[in-house]
């Protein structure tokens, strides 16, 4: 449990409240009056950081609001967002729409199903056509496109290890450290 000293607004709240009374107080005199510049640079001084922390801490939970959902599922190639599906054995599943707008060309779905039993599927909401990314890699290494080198390397960085690693601790197997 946080103390309730920790939150801004209650820290700002208390600047306020001591600088208020403390402005009442030497607002009396001439002198107090004089007194009241040093007293509000310090109230600038006291608030701050707790003016930070507030907008800070508003800031992650936005970021915490708008990532969450999409935690895991939301990937970005050079500008290009893929949707990527996770099954219960922990294996991603890239649509081919999204792959096809990275290569900049269509894939044969019936070829990528015959040479890839059980590893291209429908899914996804709307449905559509989903390739696992281990063939995914398989069939990017078969090309000579600069482009889908690139994306290969890509995938099997940022979508294929990260998935690997993950079914690696729920086997119980030793993790690889590459």
């Amino acid at each position: 449990m946080k103390h309730w000293l920790s939150f801004p607004s209650v820290q700002i709240a208390l600047c306020t409240v001591c600088c208020g009374v403390l402005g009442y107080w030497l607002s009396g005199s001439v002198i107090g009056r004089v007194m009241l510049i040093p007293v509000i640079w310090g109230y600038g001084a006291a608030v701050s950081r707790p003016l930070i922390n507030l907008v800070a801490n508003f800031r992650h939970g936005m970021r915490s609001v708008v990532w969450l959902p999409v935690h895991g599922t939301h990937y970005v190639f050079k500008d290009t967002t893929i949707h990527v599906l996770e099954d219960d054995e922990n294996w991603r599943w890239l649509p081919l729409a999204d792959v096809e707008g990275v290569l900049g060309r269509k894939l044969n779905a019936r070829l990528l199903a015959v040479t890839y039993p059980e590893r291209l599927e429908m899914g996804g909401q709307p449905a559509r056509m989903h390739m696992r990314d281990d063939a995914l890699i398989a069939h990017l290494s078969r090309l000579s496109d600069p482009m889908a080198l690139r994306f290969r390397t890509w995938l099997e960085r940022n979508v294929a290890l990260p998935a690997r690693r993950t079914r690696q601790r729920s086997a119980g197997q030793a993790v690889d450290s590459f």
